[in-house]
């Protein structure tokens, strides 16, 4: 009776659709889904980049830490090398020349502290150690700029501008202090005279001041001094002329104006009457030299040309004028006559 349970059997899958689809289905091969698919691929490639980033950024941070450091020091030894050359200048200040190397040189300390402030402004990650010496930066190069603009007007230079600098040096020494002592791999330290530049400025001042007013003073005087020989040189002159022309004229009268009462004591007034000149005669003179002894002498050199009467020669004798200030008659006398050959 095979064929009717075959028969059966068919009958019943008719009857039960669903049983015959299921037996199918799990005859069917069932297909793996694709990696990238899946929930753990994702996880691993969020975690490995958040892992690469961390590198990234720790590597980034230690390297930005090590520039920081190096710009630190480096800064820092560079500004107290060139603090300690402008406190060895400062010793040495004692004129406008001298004043003038020590202000070029704090112009350059003060421009060399004005750049690395804004260096200091563009590094990453800044930490304590770069706030410290920023701060630094920020305090001296207030100290420096404020000598610097006082140090281009020396000669105006007073006691409160010296008050106000001497209060920012103090402000500027603290933070460099604080930066020293908390910045532990700083080698250099900044001089004391690195904050005494008003005391330079002070003294420059003085001291140049002084110097102007000695310089001016010699210059008034020197001008004054040769105003007055020129004045006196034109009244020598004019007096040597009045005397050789009141001599040549035979007036002793009028020579006697113009002599030393001493010389006119010695002098031989003879020679001017018409006896002494019947055959010879003074005809001209003319004045070559006339020369400061000191400040109360003059020396005349002239030429007095003398003439026979009949025409028949002439000659030329030199006279050399001593002429001494008198106070009496507040006027340049001669004093005495020396004759020669002729200049």
């Amino acid at each position: 009776m095979p064929e009717e349970k075959n028969s059966k059997k068919t009958t019943e899958e008719h009857n039960n659709p669903s049983e015959v689809s299921e037996k199918e289905n799990s005859q069917v091969p069932k297909t793996n889904k694709k990696f990238y698919k899946k929930a753990w691929f994702w996880l691993v490639i969020v975690l490995g980049s958040i892992g690469v980033g961390l590198v990234a950024f720790f590597a980034i941070y230690f390297s930005a830490q090590n520039t920081n450091k190096k710009a630190v020091s480096t800064g820092w030894d560079d500004i107290a090398k060139q603090a300690n050359a402008l406190a060895l200048l400062g010793t040495s200040v004692n004129d406008k020349t001298s004043f003038d190397k020590y202000a070029l040189e704090l112009k350059n300390l003060n421009s060399s502290v004005a750049d690395k402030s804004g260096n200091v402004q563009k590094l990453r990650f800044p930490n304590n150690d770069v706030e410290k010496y920023s701060k630094f930066l920020a305090e001296y190069g207030s100290y420096t700029s404020r000598a610097t603009s006082l140090a281009d007007k020396i000669n105006d230079y007073t006691e409160a501008d010296n008050d106000k600098l001497k209060e920012l040096s103090e402000v500027a020494k603290l933070s460099a202090k604080d930066a020293r002592d908390n910045i532990k791999y700083l080698s250099s330290s900044m001089p004391d005279d690195a904050f005494k530049i008003q005391d330079v400025l002070s003294s420059a001042n003085k001291t140049i001041l002084s110097k102007e007013l000695s310089i001016k003073a010699q210059e008034q005087a020197a001008q004054a001094q040769s105003a007055k020989d020129k004045a006196d040189k034109a009244a020598v002159d004019a007096n040597t002329g009045n005397y050789l022309n009141a001599f040549i004229a035979g007036n002793a009268a009028k020579m006697r104006q113009y002599m030393t009462a001493a010389y006119q004591a010695e002098y031989n007034f003879n020679q001017l009457t018409a006896e002494s000149r019947a055959f010879v005669y003074p005809a001209s003179f003319r004045i070559l030299t006339t020369t400061k002894v000191d400040s109360s002498n003059y020396k005349v050199q002239a030429n007095v040309l003398f003439k026979y009467r009949d025409g028949s020669s002439q000659y030329t004798i030199g006279d050399e004028l001593n002429f001494v200030y008198d106070s009496g008659s507040a006027s340049w006398l001669v004093n005495s006559v020396k004759e020669g050959s002729a200049f």
